[in-house]
């Protein structure tokens, strides 16, 4: 899936854990790849992939901006797009989503594990 979006352009993100086997399952929900599905407040959208095997849940990263005022603002993992579900809140304006700070849960302390990483961009572009 990852050749065919860097063939249409389209962002491809990666989030990984430092330490993978001792987070808990709200983090584990969240590891896995993402592909952009469009765009939010001036930012991108991403949707996490689905390995088959897995269970199907659906995650989507986004931006949200300060409308609702500033506790709000930030990057955000919820289960749809600007839903009350969420797990995990950045609060960055970034334009695309920030390498580390995420909080886990989306109100508590900041993650040191959750990383994130462009995997890859533009057509056939890999960025290391």
């Amino acid at each position: 899936a990852a050749a065919v979006s860097a063939r249409s352009g389209l962002e491809v993100v990666n989030v990984w854990s430092k330490d993978p086997e001792g987070e808990e399952i709200v983090v584990k929900t969240l590891l896995g790849e993402y592909v952009e599905i469009g765009a939010n407040h001036g930012r991108k959208v991403y949707k996490k992939s689905v390995a088959s095997g897995q269970e199907v849940i659906d995650v989507f990263m986004y931006y949200w901006d300060d409308r609702d005022g500033p506790a709000f603002a930030g990057w955000w993992f919820g289960n749809q797009l600007g839903g009350t579900q969420v797990w995990s809140h950045c609060a960055s304006d970034n334009m695309s989503p920030p390498n580390t700070g995420w909080k886990v849960p989306w109100n508590g302390a900041v993650r040191e594990t959750i990383v994130i990483e462009l995997k890859q961009r533009g057509p056939g572009g890999v960025v290391a």
